[in-house]
């Protein structure tokens, strides 16, 4: 099966290629169009799998229908093509004209934790249909009823569109069928959310390829926070921090894992506020998925185990808890990222920020909790967690990802394979595109090869 979509991709690449961008601003809206009118549907499926309320899986249903729309758009005004033209400069004096053309097939790997945004019509498959390229994409074996539900409507709409046989595939199973459908022959790049694991090796079986290919994936993020002095006297920042580290069950890739406060009575007493706040917290009656509750449930356990740590921990079926330690203790596993309702908080002194920022791994996110007083800090602090984050948030939280031009969200390994590009936003679509330099062709080629 894997193989068959593949194949039918190859064949379907060349066509989809020469339509315009305004005729992939028509399929992508019409596949919006579709999810919206059976979101009722859409979204009812989405909560019996996932455990995710319906107030969430709607936000998040008007978040994909929003990208295919905007992605849409932001095609069909050619925005996604390379505007150089070096004119005169080639031997004889001809133009040189760069041009992005698709990269051809595109598997996509549906993640388990935005069933909709991330999933079978999420961002990557978006994304890659923008560019000019057919989708194959592999449903989240956690959520097999939502994916063909999704994927029923896309491929419905797309046809409707008079998109070629092969546009658009979906494809299920386990890791053997993850790696069969890297290794396929006609495939050309692959977007990836999910597990360091899981994304680690799909670059390896992408690097054995004998055509090796990019794999755009991301995975583990920290995201930590940093709050100064003159902020940690606002009890109001330990319901904001707590509910980033909580909601969704903290199953979020921007969920806050690390908060780094002053060792001083405010800074002390908003950890308090933020570990009370946490472990309170309903988080509701399940994870994404066993492995995944089970996975949280060892780190509780392995964290009450850690020397001079302090846990809070609440109740139910599945336990939120924050995990205090001193920042001697920083290290291993608690600057990892670990899925679930849990925050590790140290109250370390202000001087060391910056030590403790220039020690850690790549993250999507950054975050920055401060006043005017914090400034100076702040223009020590800021450029280190930008050299080691995708993006830095100043007196927010780094959940709600939003939507738009100007969007990054990568950054550093182990948070992305490729930190130079997005998933998120319009800049995602370039993933998909390679840059050809026309030099002296003619004007009527040069709409062949890129069409407007």
């Amino acid at each position: 099966m894997i193989d068959k979509a593949a194949a039918l991709a190859v064949l379907a690449a060349p066509e989809l290629a020469a339509w315009s961008g305004e005729r992939r601003r028509q399929a992508l809206h019409a596949c919006a169009d579709a999810l919206a009118a059976a979101g009722d549907e859409v979204v009812a499926v989405a909560a019996e799998e996932t455990g995710l309320t319906e107030a969430r899986l709607r936000g998040e249903l008007d978040r994909t229908t929003g990208q295919l729309r905007l992605l849409g758009d932001f095609v069909a005004a050619g925005r996604h093509r390379a505007a150089r033209v070096s004119a005169g400069a080639a031997a004889g004096g001809v133009d040189v004209v760069a041009v992005a053309v698709p990269v051809g097939p595109v598997a996509v790997f549906a993640a388990s934790n935005f069933p909709l945004a991330f999933g079978v019509a999420g961002g990557d498959t978006a994304a890659a249909l923008a560019a000019g390229c057919p989708v194959v994409v592999k449903g989240h074996p956690a959520q097999p009823r939502t994916a063909r539900l999704v994927a029923g409507l896309v491929a419905a709409a797309l046809a409707g569109q008079g998109a070629p046989e092969g546009t658009f595939a979906l494809v299920s199973g386990g890791v053997d069928a993850s790696l069969e459908l890297v290794r396929a022959a006609g495939i050309r790049a692959v977007g990836f959310t999910g597990s360091l694991a899981g994304g680690r090796a799909l670059m390896d079986a992408a690097a054995a390829r004998p055509d090796p290919i990019p794999v755009y994936a991301e995975m583990g993020s920290l995201n930590p926070v940093f709050v100064l002095p003159a902020a940690a006297g606002d009890p109001a920042w330990a319901t904001a921090i707590a509910a980033a580290v909580t909601g969704s069950a903290g199953q979020l890739c921007t969920k806050p894992g690390l908060v780094v406060l002053p060792d001083s009575p405010a800074g002390r007493l908003l950890a308090d506020r933020i570990a009370g706040e946490v472990a309170g917290a309903d988080v509701g009656p399940r994870m994404l998925t066993e492995r995944m509750a089970e996975a949280h449930a060892a780190w509780l356990a392995e964290a009450a185990e850690l020397p001079g740590a302090v846990v809070d921990a609440g109740s139910g079926p599945v336990r939120p808890f924050a995990v205090r330690v001193p920042p001697e203790t920083l290290g291993g596993a608690l600057v990892e990222e670990h899925f679930g309702p849990a925050v590790v908080l140290t109250s370390a002194p202000v001087a060391g920020y910056p030590l403790l920022a220039a020690g850690l791994a790549g993250s999507l996110t950054a975050t920055v909790v401060g006043a005017e007083a914090d400034l100076d800090l702040a223009r020590e602090l800021v450029p280190l967690l930008a050299a080691v984050a995708g993006r830095i948030i100043w007196n927010g939280v780094p959940t709600g990802v939003a939507v738009c031009d100007a969007m990054h969200h990568g950054g550093p390994w182990p948070a992305t394979s490729a930190p130079a590009t997005t998933s998120v936003g319009t800049a995602a679509v370039s993933r998909f595109l390679r840059p050809v330099a026309l030099q002296g062709v003619p004007d009527e080629l040069v709409r062949a090869i890129s069409p407007e």
